[in-house]
């Protein structure tokens, strides 16, 4: 694509991601021309000068480079559970993608290292399937496998290369640490494969929520069901319980 006279470098770059990310309008340049999809003659004069098969090869490794953001894991292999509840209900990942890369949580994410600060891919997809989950099962378990992934990055990245914009995490004298409350159910559902259970006291059976917590420690990520006396280490207001709480979780090495 040569750069149109009359479109600076933020319209171009515009132009260029719509064309990246709607598969509707890459088939209607296709099939109707530059004519029928141009706004304005400086994106008549770029879009004329489109390799169409290079555009769709863009496209296809744009896709990829998003669902696979890490070369550790990718989005199916950090949100395993939250993405089978999805395709229970009738989604595809190639649903879900197309869903993510058209939804305003995408421009959030930062797509090239450095350039400037962004969310996570992680983070950023979070965001997009929590926007419009009715299901508490799907909110919790997307939350969880959001925090099992943040939590790694806190634990093995540092400095981090992106922001995080969720709420309640708190630093520690072992790095950083929160909780959140999740529907029994949800974190019975996770026990079989959690890694650790810190400070944990197993739901009451008839327990409807319980408190979940996450910790980076010398050791590495530990997270896991907790009692409501260790959840008190995350009040907001200094009280007796909240150090009391605190000095127990230091002397194990989680705080």
């Amino acid at each position: 694509m040569t750069t149109g006279a009359s479109l600076d470098g933020e319209q171009l770059t515009d132009l260029l991601m719509r064309l990246l990310l709607d598969a509707d309008l890459r088939a209607r340049l296709a099939d109707e021309g530059p004519e029928a999809v141009a706004a304005n003659p400086g994106e008549l004069e770029c879009l004329a000068s489109v390799d169409l098969a290079e555009l769709d090869t863009t496209a296809r490794r744009l896709r990829s480079q998003v669902w696979r953001p890490g070369s550790g894991g990718s989005l199916a292999t950090t949100f395993p559970r939250s993405l089978r509840l999805l395709q229970d209900a009738g989604a595809t990942e190639s649903d879900l993608l197309t869903g993510f890369l058209g939804s305003p949580h995408f421009s959030r994410y930062r797509l090239i290292p450095y350039t400037a600060p962004g969310l996570s891919a992680e983070e950023a997809f979070a965001s997009y399937l929590l926007d419009d989950s009715a299901s508490e099962a799907l909110r919790d378990t997307v939350t969880h496998e959001l925090m099992i992934a943040l939590f790694t990055s806190l634990t093995c990245e540092q400095p981090l290369s992106f922001v995080i914009e969720a709420e309640g995490i708190v630093a520690t004298g072992q790095g950083h640490a929160a909780v959140r409350t999740y529907a029994a159910a949800s974190a019975a559902d996770w026990a079989a494969t959690s890694a650790e259970r810190p400070a944990s006291t197993a739901p009451a059976a008839t327990a409807e929520a319980v408190h979940y917590a996450y910790f980076t420690t010398s050791a590495g990520l530990a997270h896991g069901v907790v009692s409501g006396r260790v959840a008190a280490a995350f009040e907001a207001e200094p009280s007796d319980r909240r150090e009391i709480a605190r000095r127990a979780l230091a002397r194990r090495g989680l705080w």
